[in-house]
């Protein structure tokens, strides 16, 4: 099964927060430079999701939607 197809599968926080992990924690630290933030489009209703990755690589995301996706730090 291909990476994308294994995510379909997946809810979509579970997509969300693999996708911010996929662009800014890259191998081997697994961790950015520095704090990121940014917005991408949400997986579940395709609004604005907005979050964040500390520098210890523990990412936070929140849809601008009501009742959509959301996460603490994982």
């Amino acid at each position: 099964m291909t990476t994308s197809a294994y995510l379909a599968l997946r809810d979509p926080t579970a997509r969300a927060i693999a996708l911010v992990r996929t662009l800014h924690c890259k191998p081997p630290t697994f961790k950015p430079e520095a704090p990121v933030s940014g917005h991408i489009a949400c997986p579940k209703c395709k609004s604005r999701l907005n979050f964040r990755v500390t520098a210890q690589g523990q990412t936070y995301g929140r849809c601008v939607a009501a009742d959509c996706i959301r996460w603490d730090f994982q």
